[in-house]
């Protein structure tokens, strides 16, 4: 699918009157949108009797579509199954925590460990496949609805005896599972496989190996569901590209990637209230795939029975589309073409309002879907620049989540980094262990808790061949079963860092400790710090004396390793801290931005064979003054820039700079 550029628009047929279809398919066509993306939520109609199939209203959906050369992203309709199916089996059901059925009624309320519910999720993948399998203008299949939202845990008896088989899997015998789970605490040791279970209510705290393996069972379970359709469906046809659309809770994306052959996102970005914190899903996203496509682009103001977001200020829908594109993405269907009058989502509101007229969101899309024309083709296939990566763990991730037993002050350090960086205009992504780290300069491993030899090894081979290498407090403490590591901390990260940790403290909320820089530069850390001694490194900066715990000892060190460098930060950030060490990693490698422009200027590198491509967003609502390269040619206005272009509010400009020759 991927292979050219796609624009369209999320479509359900099945809520409303033919006349309005017909006419709707019409319109979307004349908007300049290219596909459709349905399906994904009628089970009801597909199957409105078990064993009873129907397609016609798709059917006929496909055919109209085919007079405009609309193209289909057809979904499984797995997410939301009708009610005869619990009614009939409720064994298929979630529960909750409490050990209570979920029951019928809303969505993401079915069982992904249920025998039955397999069995009859793939029947119906398996009779839409046999039914579509010919039909050219379905390019791609969605794969089920954005696994684990609203709920990201289950535990009914299915899963608990799913649980079981996992662990049986992963340890073999209750010796080893005991060892990694140190059930001897507490008197928690195991004799039977049955005396097993999924976390429940318990009068004090949970074992922390438990929970670990309970998230890593969770994520194994969804990846599994989804390769069984992505098994039926590319041995009915296997020239159907598979995606799925977004990473929730409890889902390890990289290995749920593995089972498509693109990764989609849905993108909102009016849950965040700043611009750098909507980019990073979209930096999320092509870290798992690049290109990837959203599947889901916010257009009007959403909302479900509790909330209502703010409706999108003039030109914003059409920035964030170009943000999306800009990230990497080479398909974008907005959510959705016309705002439901009942349900749920009677308030997500879609490019047509209720009332179906043609509006301000409809004028954006069409302008969106003529400017991206505008652009050459070798843009959407070059990643945009490699400088910065921040490191992603899964389990790492799931122990700041869900286990960590100290302060969760640093759980959003990554995203202090990211929004650091991204204000002063330099490229971020995001990687992962066992995956390449050609290309980058620097890599960020906030509070990597837990390490093993395997990513020690790589990240010592990154460092030795001229990277720069960013460490935080408490990193290199536990190994893969979250045990602490009986070595002075940071463990198998010393050779690395040059350094051990003689002390440490937890803070309080909010408070902070000052490390002062050998420029005199004040860097406010808070929620856990440490007192540094030194072995090989160096020292950037001192703690101040405010509290003798830490004073006289080393805050930040630099440790020569190989051909790179390893950075340490004795604590976790604020804000004014990640702007500080931010700019200090720069100027380590010299790197310059082709811009100057305000923060709230995001700049999008794309380099292609021919030029360079600069995307600028304005997220501001201020006119922004940016100075670039000379000669640089605006894509979007056709216009040749003097070295500095004016942007006013929310706008978008696209620069070509021409390589000599």
């Amino acid at each position: 699918m991927l292979d050219q550029l796609h624009y369209g628009v999320c479509f359900y047929p099945e809520h409303w009157p033919w006349k309005t279809v017909v006419s709707d398919i019409r319109r979307i066509a004349e908007c300049g949108f290219t596909f459709v993306r349905m399906g994904e939520g009628a089970w009801w109609y597909f199957e409105p009797e078990e064993g009873k199939y129907q397609f016609d209203l798709f059917d006929r959906v496909i055919d109209e579509c085919r007079k405009y050369d609309l193209k289909v992203v057809f979904g499984t309709p797995t997410y939301c199954g009708p009610a005869w199916i619990g009614h009939q089996y409720p064994e298929v059901y979630r529960w909750d925590y409490q050990r209570t059925p979920m029951k019928h009624g809303s969505r993401r309320n079915y069982n992904y460990t249920s025998p039955k519910y397999l069995e009859l999720c793939d029947k119906i993948v398996t009779r839409l496949a046999e039914h579509y399998k010919k039909e050219k203008q379905i390019i791609a299949w969605q794969i089920d609805n954005e696994f684990n939202c609203h709920m990201d845990v289950s535990y009914s008896p299915t899963d608990t005896r799913a649980f079981r088989k996992w662990l049986r899997k992963r340890y073999r015998t209750l010796d080893n599972l005991n060892a990694a789970w140190g059930t001897k605490f507490w008197s928690q040791v195991y004799n039977d496989w049955e005396q097993i279970d999924l976390p429940h209510p318990t009068a004090a705290f949970h074992n922390p190996t438990q929970l670990l393996d309970e998230s890593r069972f969770i994520s194994d379970t969804v990846v599994e569901f989804c390769k069984r359709q992505a098994d039926i469906l590319r041995k009915t046809n296997p020239q159907w590209a598979l995606t799925h659309n977004g990473v929730f809770k409890n889902v390890d994306g990289l290995k749920l990637t593995e089972q498509l052959d693109f990764f989609s996102h849905d993108q909102y970005p009016m849950f965040w209230d700043e611009w750098t914190k909507f980019a990073a899903p979209l930096v999320q996203a092509r870290s798992l795939s690049f290109p990837y496509a959203i599947l889901e682009q916010q257009s009007g103001p959403g909302g479900q029975m509790q909330y209502l977001l703010r409706t999108g200020r003039p030109g914003e829908m059409r920035l964030w589309a170009h943000q999306s594109f800009a990230h990497g993405a080479k398909a974008l269907a907005y959510f959705c073409w016309r705002t439901l009058p009942f349900g749920t989502e009677q308030h997500w509101h879609g490019l047509l309002d209720h009332d179906g007229k043609d509006n301000n969101r409809i004028r954006q899309a069409k302008q969106v879907g003529e400017e991206i024309k505008r652009l050459p083709n070798e843009i959407w296939s070059v990643a945009p620049d490699k400088v910065v990566a921040i490191l992603r763990d899964y389990d790492n991730e799931i122990n700041d989540r869900r286990i960590n037993t100290y302060t969760p002050e640093g759980d959003w350090d990554a995203g202090h980094w990211m929004t650091a960086l991204m204000k002063r205009h330099v490229p971020v992504d995001q990687v992962y262990p066992g995956r390449s780290w050609k290309g980058y300069k620097i890599l960020i491993a906030p509070h990597i808790k837990i390490v093993d030899q395997q990513l020690v090894s790589q990240l010592e081979g990154f460092v030795k061949s001229g990277g720069i290498l960013v460490l935080q407090a408490r990193s290199g403490i536990k190994n893969r079963n979250l045990h602490m590591l009986q070595t002075t901390p940071p463990g198998l990260l010393k050779n690395l860092t040059g350094i051990e940790i003689e002390d440490w403290s937890n803070l309080k909320a909010h408070e902070t400790r000052i490390a002062r820089t050998t420029e005199g530069i004040s860097v406010p850390l808070r929620g856990f710090v440490e007192r540094i001694r030194l072995h090989s490194a160096e020292v950037v900066g001192h703690w101040d004396e405010q509290d003798d715990l830490l004073s006289g000892s080393a805050a930040l060190t630099i440790n020569v390793y190989g051909k790179g460098k390893v950075i340490y930060v004795g604590g976790y950030l604020t804000p004014q801290g990640a702007a500080f060490l931010s700019t200090y990693l720069i100027t380590l490698v010299d790197y310059q931005s082709p811009i100057e422009a305000h923060e709230d200027v995001e700049l999008i590198i794309r380099r292609g064979k021919t030029a360079d491509y600069l995307w600028l967003l304005n997220h501001s609502g201020e006119i922004q003054f940016v100075s670039v390269p000379p000669n640089s040619r605006d894509l979007i206005r056709s216009t040749v820039t003097e070295g500095k272009i004016k942007l006013p509010p929310r706008e978008v400009a696209v620069l070509e700079i021409k390589k000599s020759r």
